[in-house]
């Protein structure tokens, strides 16, 4: 059965695999740049990897220098890092490619470049970071270092003819639950922070507006003063994450104090301004001098650290993340009978994450079901 392997200059080579009784390896066969046919061993004895081997062969042969070798971690990232702005990766995508291969260099510290890490090193990374870390952690690790070294330092940059993490398996994991904050729970953590930063509007207001619509934290604090408009909130294509244009109703009490709040480039640009002004009232000018000017993600930061703070104070108090806002208002679209390819619409994102909420949903609907016909026979 013949298979192609599309070169970086669009050309197409077909090529077949097959393998002799006295040779474990598979062969990959096909016509060189000079016409000729070619046969040369794969060294796998997969099919699956021979399929993948055979694509790095055929590539080499016909562009023979296109494989670096032993290039310094600075410059292979600088190199990918360019790359990945050059196809308009987001800011946060490339800080988490960035923020992995830190995390690989510290488990990793003899390694002086891609071509340093193995097959072998790859699994053994996995084990090291299972002993720190959960299991779903590194899951999405393995997951993005295979990005990292399949695409961006083999396919792309060609500083690799293999990728190391291909055939490490990633470590299984528990499905989440879905994790809904009752009215309660996040009233307590809205009135402590009130108590904290008494008489201080904003902060209260934006996690409102977050818990109403259910947007992403980020989105929401990038918000331009511009993108209120006609009583809802516009999350350009260009910060959202699906890439695509979403406008989410606010009610009208809500949207009056954003615009009211809302700074001229910024809704929430006034945010460090406002909290140098209580750094100061409370005599602590020192802290208020090192506030910095307004940035999104050192907002969002802000927050985090404040709900980190709530916990240390009520260690009573069950954990969750404000992220969970977002999936406690796709669960109240289901209670209020909203079909779940309307709600991805709204929550702007794929229709399977608004099914999996959707899903669990009636999953425990049904079991409740079963338990009180149980019940009642008893």
């Amino acid at each position: 059965m013949l298979e192609v392997c599309v070169l970086a200059d669009g050309r197409r080579v077909k090529f077949s695999l097959k393998r002799r009784d006295r040779d474990p390896f598979f062969l990959v066969c096909f016509k060189g740049p000079d016409g000729k046919r070619k046969e040369k061993s794969t060294d796998e004895t997969s099919k699956r990897r021979a399929s993948e081997s055979a694509t790095v062969i055929i590539h080499n042969e016909f562009h023979p220098h296109a494989i670096v070798e032993n290039l310094p971690w600075a410059d292979a990232i600088k190199l990918m890092i360019e790359h990945m702005k050059g196809e308009n990766l987001r800011p946060n995508t490339i800080s988490t490619y960035e923020t992995v291969l830190t995390t690989l260099r510290k488990v990793c510290p003899k390694s002086v470049g891609p071509s340093s890490i193995t097959p072998a090193i790859a699994e053994q990374y996995k084990l090291a970071r299972l002993k720190t870390c959960k299991p779903y952690t590194v899951r999405g690790d393995i997951n993005e270092l295979s990005i990292i070294f399949g695409k961006w330092f083999g396919e792309t940059l060609k500083i690799l003819a293999t990728n190391p993490f291909a055939e490490v398996v990633p470590p299984k994991v528990d499905k989440l639950e879905p994790r809904l904050v009752s009215a309660s729970e996040h009233g307590l953590f809205l009135a402590w922070l009130s108590k904290g930063w008494s008489e201080w509007r904003m902060p209260l207001l934006f996690l409102e507006v977050k818990a109403t619509i259910g947007c992403r934290i980020f989105e929401l604090a990038s918000l331009p003063t511009a993108n209120l408009e006609e009583g809802r909130v516009m999350f350009e294509a260009t910060t959202a994450k699906g890439r695509k244009t979403r406008r989410s109703k606010l009610p009208v009490a809500l949207y009056e104090e954003l615009r009211v709040v809302a700074g001229p480039t910024y809704v929430w640009e006034r945010f460090p301004e406002q909290l140098r002004e209580i750094y100061v009232r409370r005599g602590r000018p020192n802290i208020a001098k090192c506030v910095g000017d307004f940035d999104p993600k050192r907002m969002v930061n802000w927050f985090q650290d404040r709900l980190v703070d709530y916990r240390k104070a009520n260690p009573s108090a069950r954990r969750y993340k404000l992220h969970n806002l977002r999936g406690t208002a796709m669960s109240r679209a289901k209670e209020a009978g909203v079909a779940y390819d309307a709600a991805a619409i709204a929550f702007g994102c794929h229709p399977e994450t608004m099914r999996a909420h959707y899903v669990k949903l009636d999953e425990t609907a049904i079991a409740d079901s079963v338990m009180d016909s149980i019940h009642q026979k008893k």
